[in-house]
This record gives structure tokens, C-alpha cells and sequence, in this order.
């Protein structure tokens, strides 16, 4: 898995290369000027979407993204495509990890004959992005340099290990003493039941002091429904929240945005996302 991540990140197994051998980029990418910069300007870190969509901002939407106090420009995650929007300029898919939905930009080359790109991911697909973060509008998305088909599941499974295995080096520290400060960091991330910023948890409290007042309501309506294993439908939300019909989808698209809700009967039918 990964091994050192002071200061460039690493490599993965998978392809993820890091900061110590290309600063996110694949080999040789980078010219002697972009060398020069600090490693953590470009170097790769993997990441889960609520990672980004948690992401401090400094500056408004020019400063720096900072993840677990580190600046982060370069990414890497996997999902599953929901949406794909072909445009005459680049291409946007909105992906899903589990823990958010995320849209990642592939801008087109006007010069070559970009059909392949285009054609070349299906919705309910799992693909691994490389890119650069940005926010544009107040609206974050990731800029892609690279997409690829996940072939095997296990890479799934891998990066959100590494993700994991990352966050901790930063937020509990490296391993100390063979393995036991390792232990020790893991066994306080699941017993602190404190937001770790990685997965959607125990941080429901802190969603909603910074979510919106119609989603607050939806989302403690949705929690405390009898029928939440099968959904409630937006109209019956309003009608019985007393919310106009308007501001319960703005609300569901929040919530759903954040991995606390997931469509079940059809897509105007919600429920809570529950064990996470």
C-alpha cells in the first residue's frame, strides 16, 4: 500500500503515482519550471468526494484547497458514473463514491478527433479519475487530466483503504513503534466518534448546523419516517412538512449531494442513507 507521505505522497499499485516521481502527473510531465515548485503543489493525494466537498477554501475561490491542513491541488478517486453530459467543449460526469457525488470535467482537444473519449464510459461504470481540484461559481468540481475504466473491483476497495491510510498519516500521525501508533490512530478514529472528515459518520450534527434550513427539516422529517426503508416522495415531504414543493427538491438535491439520502422507488422518492 502506501509507504511514505511526509511530504510528496507515493505511488500506488494501481497507477496513482504521487508527488516524489512527477507531482501528480505521469512520468516526465512536468517541466523544469513546474519542478521548482513545493512538492505539496502538485503532488497527488488520494481522496473520497466528501473529502473535497469538506475541502477548506481559503481566499474565496482562489486560494488554495486544504484537506486534513494540508494544501491539495492534485486528486485521485474512484466512482460510479451517474451522469454523463457530452458538451462541444469537454465532457461532464457526475460520479458517486459512496460518500458524495462529485462532477468531474474532461475537457476535449479541438485539434484531435475526440469520438473515443466521448464513447468511452457508460453510466453505472466504476472509473478512476486524476485531476486538479477547482471551484468555479461556488460550485466545486474536478478538473480531469485522466480517466480510466476500473477493471477489477478491488481497486474500489484499495483506494478507499488508501484514502483512509492517508487521512490517518495527517490526522493521527505515522506508525510508531512497528505498528502499535498505527494501532493506536485506528482505534481512536472509530472510538472518537467525532466527524474524521473522511466517510459520511458519526458528522451528521455538524452537516446539518452548516446545511440549509429546508434541508435540516427534510432530513429530520426523512429520519424519524416510518416509511424510510422504501422512501417518501416529494410530495408527500411537503405536504407533510409544510415546505413548497420547490424548496423540498432543492433540499433532496443537498442532501443527496452530501451522501445523506439516496433515491429508492423512483427519483422523486427518498431515504435516509442509513450506517453511514
Amino acid at each position: 500500500m502506501a509507504t511514505t507521505y511526509g511530504g510528496g505522497y507515493s505511488r500506488t499499485t494501481y497507477g496513482a503515482t504521487g508527488g516524489d516521481d512527477g507531482g501528480g502527473f505521469f512520468g516526465g510531465s512536468q517541466s523544469g519550471s513546474q519542478a521548482a515548485k513545493p512538492v505539496n503543489d502538485e503532488s497527488l493525494r488520494p481522496v473520497t468526494v466528501k473529502q473535497i466537498i469538506d475541502a477548506e477554501q481559503a481566499f474565496g475561490s482562489d486560494g488554495p484547497f486544504r484537506i486534513d491542513g494540508v494544501d491539495v491541488t492534485q486528486v485521485t478517486f474512484v466512482g460510479m458514473v451517474r451522469q454523463i453530459n457530452p458538451q462541444t467543449t469537454n465532457i461532464t460526469y457526475r460520479l458517486d463514491d459512496g460518500t458524495g457525488i462529485m462532477e468531474v470535467k474532461l475537457w476535449l482537444d479541438p485539434d484531435k478527433q475526440d469520438g473515443d473519449a466521448r464513447a468511452a464510459f457508460a453510466e453505472e461504470q466504476y472509473v478512476r479519475v486524476w485531476g486538479r481540484l477547482k471551484s468555479f461559481g461556488n460550485k466545486r468540481h474536478v478538473g480531469a487530466h485522466v480517466i480510466k475504466p476500473v477493471a477489477d473491483f478491488n481497486e474500489v476497495n484499495y483506494h478507499l483503504l488508501e484514502a483512509a491510510y492517508v487521512h490517518l498519516f495527517f490526522t493521527k500521525g505515522g506508525l510508531v513503534g512497528g505498528g502499535e501508533g498505527g494501532n493506536n490512530a485506528a482505534g481512536g478514529a472509530a472510538a472518537g466518534g467525532n466527524d474524521d472528515g473522511l466517510f459520511v459518520g458519526d458528522g451528521d450534527a455538524a452537516f446539518l448546523r452548516s446545511a440549509s434550513p429546508a434541508a435540516r427539516r427534510v432530513y429530520q422529517y426523512l429520519n424519524q419516517s416510518e416509511e424510510s426503508n422504501e422512501g417518501v416522495n416529494t410530495h408527500v415531504i411537503a405536504r407533510d412538512t409544510g415546505l413548497s414543493f420547490q424548496d423540498v427538491t432543492t433540499a433532496c438535491e443537498e442532501l443527496l449531494g452530501h451522501g445523506k439520502i439516496y433515491t429508492t422507488l423512483d427519483d422523486e422518492t427518498f431515504a435516509i442513507l442509513q450506517g453511514f
